[in-house]
């Protein structure tokens, strides 16, 4: 047993070069874009405009909410029995993206909608 967790040993490694299936890559894919749109405006939040900005991708994000952490609950299960480090990072940080923007959304009082229906 090697001392890295992610690492492939024995008959392990043919596994994990095994195809993943076809519903990981539409989350992955959909986690990234998340991951690109928020990083930059974090970073950026100082700038009112940007800060105005985050609010509205935080409500887009609250309004899937329920799909983003379903889709990601079994991207995550998926994963990391799969030992897909990358895949289990970003299914954790879109999940966490979500939480951030709910309560962004609720310190600042804007109406939380989730498939419009208000909260």
């Amino acid at each position: 047993m090697s001392g890295t967790f992610w690492e492939p040993q024995g008959e392990e490694a043919e596994v994990a070069s095994a195809r993943k299936p076809v519903w990981t890559w539409i989350v992955t894919a959909v986690d990234l874009l998340i991951v690109l749109a928020v990083v930059p405006v974090v970073i950026l939040v100082v700038v009112p405009f940007f800060a105005a900005y985050y609010l509205y991708l935080a409500s887009l994000l609250v309004w899937i909410a329920p799909v983003l952490v379903l889709a990601n609950i079994a991207l995550f299960a998926w994963a990391f029995r799969s030992k897909a480090p990358g895949m289990t990072a970003l299914s954790i940080l879109s999940v966490l993206f979500v939480l951030i923007s709910w309560i962004l959304l609720v310190v600042w009082g804007s109406p939380v909608v989730v498939f419009g229906i208000r909260l």
